[in-house]
């Protein structure tokens, strides 16, 4: 895959930043697919703010491309929106695959690869919490979301008030697409916020 290597990595390094910096004063989230069982909308209560990292856990499950749970607590990637389960991509002209599946296939993989560090920035509940996560690449530390986005296995999510969480993301998103990397390369991908949207504007009619 190509990428632009000088835009890609002021996004990477410019993200990481900017994804710090907002544990101070996160954005809402939009909690579209690490809600409960029963669609009911979470607290939000802040989480110690910390600067400690541990490994990403071992025993994780993974529910999306973004949301994945470790001992009995869900953790919610900030700012980083998968693809939706139920909708579909057309692989090669041929069958057609579950885009939400292979995103969360993809994302299992990327974070195998990367072995990333993560902390909370917000707790939702005492079973949720949103997350950032750091990787590498070389000697280098590089926010996670941004290199899922830019590699083409994730969005830049959007808040409930229709603000992008992050919007340095929307940068490494753009790349993605231009590059026709990941998901991009299926001309039939559907977008998780145009789905979204159609979804919230069925549901308040």
């Amino acid at each position: 895959m190509r990428i632009n290597t000088m835009i890609f990595g002021l996004t990477m390094a410019g993200s990481m930043i900017i994804a710090v910096g907002t544990i101070l004063a996160p954005p809402p989230i939009m909690m579209v697919q690490a809600q409960d069982g029963q669609g009911t909308k979470l607290s939000t209560r802040r989480a110690p703010v910390s600067s400690h990292f541990t490994s990403f856990p071992e025993d994780a499950s993974f529910e999306t491309g973004d949301t994945w749970v470790s001992k009995g607590k869900r953790y919610r990637l900030y700012g980083l929106q998968s693809c939706i389960r139920g909708t579909q991509v057309t692989i090669s002209q041929g069958p057609k695959r579950d885009c939400g599946e292979l995103n969360l296939i993809m994302a299992q993989a990327l974070i195998r690869d990367t072995k990333p560090v993560c902390t909370s920035i917000r707790s939702l509940d005492e079973h949720n919490d949103v997350v950032i996560c750091q990787t590498t690449a070389g000697n280098r530390g590089y926010d996670l979301a941004t290199y899922m986005i830019a590699q083409g296995w994730g969005f830049a999510a959007v808040a409930s008030n229709g603000t992008l969480v992050v919007p340095a993301y929307r940068t490494a998103e753009e790349t993605a697409r231009e590059t026709r990397a990941g998901l991009w390369a299926f001309s039939d991908m559907p977008h998780p916020l145009g789905v979204l949207y159609l979804q919230k504007s069925v549901g308040q009619q």
